[in-house]
């Protein structure tokens, strides 16, 4: 069985020095997010307003969650 939480080494230190950078993120509810933290399976994003679509519906900008951080590396790197 496939462990999708695990993250190598050099993914983690990628995504670390990702923090304060943002991404397409298709967990955002503005299909853009800022990475605002990297734990040891899990990262932190904050939705931001998307350059390129509608201005964001109230409540959408500012969403805090959380993603495993392969998903999180491969908004960056994939």
């Amino acid at each position: 069985m496939m462990n999708f939480s695990y993250s190598t080494t050099d993914e983690l230190a990628e995504l670390k020095n990702s923090i304060g950078k943002d991404c397409s993120q298709n967990q955002s509810p503005t299909l853009r997010a800022k990475l605002v933290s990297v734990g040891e399976t899990l990262s932190v994003f904050e939705s931001v307003p998307s350059p390129w679509g509608p201005p964001p519906s109230p409540g959408e900008v500012g969403v805090r969650y959380k993603v495993p951080n392969w998903i999180a590396w491969n908004s960056f790197f994939y």
